[in-house]
């Protein structure tokens, strides 16, 4: 197996500018109005992706119909690895620039030049736009804490693996409850964060995930392992609390989210802790169970 960062030019963080464009600016292709929050890309009919590679992230094969071919084969769709982990694409026509979220890290291709940024720093690569489509080296997303980028011939002489902080067992467990609950969209915590949320002990859970919703919803969804010695008591307390605090709010506000509430769901299993909100808390309970069975 060869690492893509050891294969594409070495990418290091730069104040240069970058060379110049490969090719045409992503808004002049004119391709219609963008929905708030999201990169305004051409419309593609379903067709034979063109690409020539496969793209397997955190072990799933992606849908790559419709990405076109693109002069060198360590290239990588943006928007579409963005979106697959959980992240956002975001079009800014003002700055003529688009944003694409990974985690806590932001990837910025400003098209005037197409130099792609990392965070607040500039690499030296640039980006390429084809079918109004965004594509970085692979180097680019290795970068990023936490996440690898490798080729593996001996599998697939055109197959890119790409694993990211994502691919942790209980990570994808929540994003699977999460869908399979139909809870509403929420901010992402993890362990100190849910701990302050909840005010518990720092030292409460070994690992803690929690997804959260706008006001407008009581949404919550909580998926943790406890730590040895940790209080089972007083977990079920704090989210009992934040249940009925839930419970008081909407009883008078926006009152048809009350049987979500009402249909909450606290448990403990084998060291795992599950709160839940959501429109359908059985399917959601469902996926808990399987995960810590799963654990055994």
């Amino acid at each position: 197996m060869k690492k893509l960062g050891t294969l594409a030019l070495t990418l290091t963080l730069t104040g240069a500018m970058a060379l110049p464009a490969l090719a045409a600016e992503e808004p002049a292709r004119s391709p219609g109005p963008a929905r708030a929050g999201e990169e305004r890309e051409l419309v593609i009919a379903p067709a034979d992706t063109g690409y020539g590679q496969t793209i397997v992230l955190n072990g799933e094969t992606l849908d790559l119909t419709g990405i076109p071919g693109v002069s060198g084969e360590e290239l990588l769709p943006l928007r579409l690895l963005a979106e697959a982990d959980h992240g956002s694409a975001y079009w800014d026509e003002e700055n003529n620039e688009s944003w694409f979220t990974f985690g806590d890290n932001r990837i910025t291709v400003k098209f005037a030049d197409n130099s792609v940024w990392l965070d607040d720093q500039q690499v030296k690569s640039t980006a390429q736009v084809a079918d109004g489509i965004t594509f970085v080296e692979a180097g680019v997303l290795s970068m990023l804490e936490g996440y690898t980028v490798d080729r593996n011939p001996e599998l697939d002489v055109n197959r890119i693996d790409i694993t990211t902080p994502n691919n942790d067992p209980m990570v994808k467990a929540a994003y699977q409850i999460r869908e399979d609950s139909g809870m509403a969209f929420g901010m992402r915590s993890d362990n100190a964060e849910v701990t302050t949320l909840f005010q518990l002990p720092e030292d409460t859970f070994e690992q803690a995930i929690c997804f959260t919703s706008m006001n407008t919803t009581p949404d919550i969804m909580v998926l943790a392992k406890l730590a040895d010695g940790a209080d089972e008591t007083a977990v079920k307390e704090a989210l009992e609390a934040h249940r009925q605090s839930q419970h008081d709010t909407f009883s008078w506000y926006l009152a048809q989210n009350l049987p979500k509430v009402e249909d909450a769901r606290i448990l403990v299993e084998d060291g795992y802790v599950f709160y839940l909100i959501a429109e359908n808390a059985d399917a959601g309970e469902a996926a808990f169970h399987a995960y810590v069975e799963a654990q055994a």
